[in-house]
């Protein structure tokens, strides 16, 4: 028997830990217009190791989302160019972190994907 990992493990999970974000379907239905939803973000270093022994150090930026919520909200999963809006988490609460594009999405086949990032510019589009 299957767990049912998006509904016992990863909806808990988001209910105390996501945020909430405006996602903009700008390629993946582009019709649509704007959307409410929630992810978790991170931010966090990666590390490569170089042929010549030497570290290259850099960032990566991802938000974590829940298949479901996309489901409900009768939108496609995000693509490549997407935008991702994160404002501030309430009064008080976490920063907001701004407008980004997605690069990169993979899903975990459990009900998760996870976004790779990176900062919108209207300048830089393709």
């Amino acid at each position: 028997m299957g767990i049912d990992y998006s509904a016992l493990i990863y909806a808990p999970n988001f209910i105390q830990f996501a945020r909430p974000i405006t996602f903009y379907p700008a390629i993946s239905a582009p019709a649509a217009g704007p959307f409410a939803t929630r992810g978790i973000f991170h931010d966090g270093r990666v590390d490569v190791l170089l042929e010549d022994a030497s570290l290259f150090v850099n960032q990566e930026t991802s938000l974590d989302i829940l298949e479901s919520d996309f489901a409900t909200a009768g939108m496609a999963l995000p693509q490549q160019f997407d935008r991702v809006d994160i404002p501030q988490d309430g009064p008080g609460g976490m920063p907001a972190e701004g407008e980004f594009e997605v690069t990169t999405v993979t899903r975990n086949g459990g009900g998760e994907a996870t976004l790779v990032l990176r900062k919108y510019s209207a300048t830089a589009l393709p």
